[in-house]
């Protein structure tokens, strides 16, 4: 036993998995029902039906960055990414969206209120030493920034500014 408390655990599986694996629904409960949180990622890029959202115990969507990619520019593609969030929130479902590279499309995140979102826009993935670093110099300038006010770095809004990106060059796809 490792002794991280069960809840701050969380399991993602994809659509495909989903797709290809009705016998994995018994297990992935027992998950669930042990305070394990399943998020289904990658959500909407494969071809499973709305109702494996209510077959699997997930509490979380994933929203596939191939979405995020095109709004707030694209107005069809806006549209589906604002019916997944009301979608989420409609079934007390999480949901976060991945790859946002850009602070228009956060910006449109936030107005559609998804609660989390990930991307180059906030950091490029880290190793764990330089994560740790780097939350302590994201709790420096929220200190500096917002002395009154608790951080929670739990999504878009608490995270006050980007990581510098250093070498990188444009967005990645």
């Amino acid at each position: 036993m490792s002794g991280l408390p069960a809840d701050i655990l969380e399991l993602e599986i994809s659509e495909t998995f989903a797709l290809n694996n009705d016998e994995a629904i018994k297990p992935l409960q027992e998950l669930h029902n042990a305070g394990i949180n399943l998020a289904f990622d990658d959500f909407g890029t494969g071809y499973a039906s709305l109702s494996y959202l209510t077959k699997f115990p997930v509490s979380r969507i994933k929203i596939d960055c191939s979405f995020i990619a095109r709004i707030p520019d694209d107005p069809e593609n806006a549209a589906i990414v604002r019916s997944l969030i009301a979608m989420a929130h409609n079934l007390k479902l999480g949901i976060i969206a991945e790859g946002v590279e850009t602070a228009a499309q956060a910006r449109f995140l936030i107005e559609e209120r998804c609660e989390e979102a990930q991307g180059f826009l906030y950091a490029e993935p880290l190793s764990a030493t330089d994560f740790e670093a780097y939350m302590r110099e994201q709790r420096l300038a929220l200190d500096v920034a917002l002395p009154r006010q608790k951080p929670t770095y739990m999504g878009v809004a608490s995270l006050p500014r980007p990581l510098a990106r250093s070498s990188r060059k444009g967005p990645r796809s």
